[in-house]
């Protein structure tokens, strides 16, 4: 059973932007698209990351916080 529901939707914590996760973006940069490692390797190749306290920024507000 898969650990990781597709798709997977998340949203900045800055502003209103957000990504949508499918199994082939996964897949395509992750061994294992069913791993739970497989949207955050997708979320950091397309530019977002975690704060300190695990909130998600978009590429445009992490350019804001000097990320």
């Amino acid at each position: 059973m898969p650990d990781v529901s597709y798709p997977s939707t998340y949203e900045c914590s800055g502003c209103t932007d957000g990504l949508t996760v499918t199994r082939e973006d996964a897949r395509g940069l992750y061994p294992d698209p069913d791993s739970p490692n497989a949207p955050e390797v997708v979320l950091q190749e397309r530019g977002w990351f975690k704060g300190p306290n695990g909130e998600l920024y978009c590429p445009d507000c992490g350019k804001s916080a000097g990320r």
